[in-house]
């Protein structure tokens, strides 16, 4: 096993990185609902979301970031961020949506998930947003806990399609 240096790495990702992307997609994904979701659900939005193809179509997307987060070497999660986007509730005159944030699971708990979503923060400060927001599920109590110790509160909410149901995500607000 290679020594642990704790080296990270956050850039942003380009389109030579979609399978990369795809595959953290697919894995982060499955680890953080796969005890809690529908398993044919679970699999039909996996098939049909981490592609190489469909991230290629969201970096296409003229205002869509993603990034990419290293640790000694090794693909350890990712981040989208999409501009132009807005929820019923939001305060901000100009946010941005943390899309997706996420860590492969042995990296939980290691300051992985606070150090990319403090690069996010930078780079939508950066940009001139003035608002970062996310939808998180109702159910998951892990990351409500994570986005509340960082500054976020709850403004609303919206649905997700996923399946055969219909979740209910929190609309989650931080004033940067």
């Amino acid at each position: 096993m290679p020594e642990e240096r704790n080296e990270i790495v956050i850039r942003r990702a380009t389109e030579a990185d979609a399978d990369v992307i795809a595959m953290l997609g697919f894995v982060t994904f499955f680890e953080a609902y796969f005890e809690q979701d529908d398993p044919q659900d679970l699999a039909s939005y996996l098939a049909e979301n981490f592609t190489p193809e469909r991230i290629r179509e969201e970096m296409s997307v003229p205002n869509a970031a993603f990034f990419l987060c290293y640790r000694d070497g090794y693909a350890a999660g990712y981040a989208k961020l999409l501009a132009g986007s807005r929820a019923e509730g939001l305060t901000g005159l100009n946010p941005v949506e943390l899309n997706r944030i996420y860590l492969v699971e042995r990296y939980w708990g290691k300051a992985l998930g606070v150090r990319l979503l403090t690069h996010c923060e930078d780079e939508a400060r950066r940009l001139g947003h003035d608002t970062l927001w996310l939808g998180v599920w109702q159910e998951n109590h892990r990351g409500l806990s994570f986005y509340a110790k960082h500054g976020f509160r709850k403004v609303g909410t919206i649905t997700f399609p996923y399946g055969s149901t219909t979740g209910i995500n929190g609309v989650l607000e931080k004033p940067l």
